[in-house]
């Protein structure tokens, strides 16, 4: 049987997992996976009661955010920031819906926001998805915070961490494409931090990193339904990366053995 949950459990188990008002949270979401909210008949009222949570949580000085990445260069489709769903779950479909969020213009990794700091994050995109003047630049700039909703402690934030530290086994990608800005197709490219997919050992694990991250005093838990909701600050987490990736430099891959 499903677990049951009330609107007033999902606000204290935000605020259990260290989100506090005034900050910005990135949310990754699988929010199925916490069984029943009361009061939600249906997912698009799930989204709407999720997303109010965490909006009355973080307050009106603080800003939700949510992946809506599509992928679109890289799988040789149009991408319109107005219409393209994201491949990213119902959150952030449920975020971008709403008439006061805000989504970024990135064709593969747009991002949708709605609060004080909405239009910072998403009125202009950079070519390098993970480079200099990227969402994650300007995301780590404002402090903030990477919450997982029935997930564990991996974040697309990893990919802005190795390119940071420019290691071995990722490389720069463009992809050409088309996007559509104010009716208009555009063409133009997008640079992904891709690895070799000849080489599978060089594809992403997280479950090291996952284990690390919760033996920090910067992270965050709490259980909810029958899920769990953590989240850490974008700053330590970096931080975390850089320093383990310089006596483990390939511990973010499948070819590190366990420890």
């Amino acid at each position: 049987m499903a677990a049951v949950y009330t609107y007033d459990e999902l606000l204290a188990a935000l605020r259990g997992a260290g989100l506090c008002a005034g900050e910005d949270v990135f949310i990754h979401s699988n929010l199925g996976f916490f069984g029943r909210l009361e009061g939600a008949r249906s997912p698009q009222e799930l989204c709407s009661l999720f997303i109010k949570a965490v909006l009355t949580v973080v307050g009106p000085k603080g800003t939700l955010i949510a992946p809506s990445f599509t992928y679109s260069f890289c799988h040789g489709t149009v991408f319109d920031p107005d219409a393209t769903p994201s491949q990213c779950g119902m959150l952030p479909e449920g975020l971008r819906a709403r008439p006061a969020a805000l989504r970024s213009g990135d064709p593969n990794f747009s991002v949708v926001a709605e609060g004080e700091n909405a239009a910072f994050y998403t009125k202009s995109w950079s070519h390098e998805a993970f480079g200099a003047g990227s969402f994650w630049e300007k995301f780590l700039s404002k402090n903030g915070r990477i919450a997982c909703f029935n997930f564990d402690c991996g974040s697309t934030f990893v990919h802005y961490a190795e390119h940071q530290n420019k290691v071995s086994y990722r490389y720069n990608k463009a992809f050409n494409g088309v996007y559509v800005s104010g009716g208009q197709r555009v063409r133009d490219y997008a640079v992904h931090y891709v690895y070799d997919t000849d080489r599978p050992q060089d594809g992403p694990c997280f479950t090291r990193l996952d284990k690390l991250v919760r033996r920090q005093p910067f992270f965050g838990a709490a259980p909810l339904g029958r899920g769990e909701i953590v989240s850490f600050p974008a700053a330590a987490y970096l931080e975390l990366i850089t320093e383990t990736l310089k006596a483990r430099p390939r511990f973010l891959t499948r070819e590190e053995d366990d420890e």
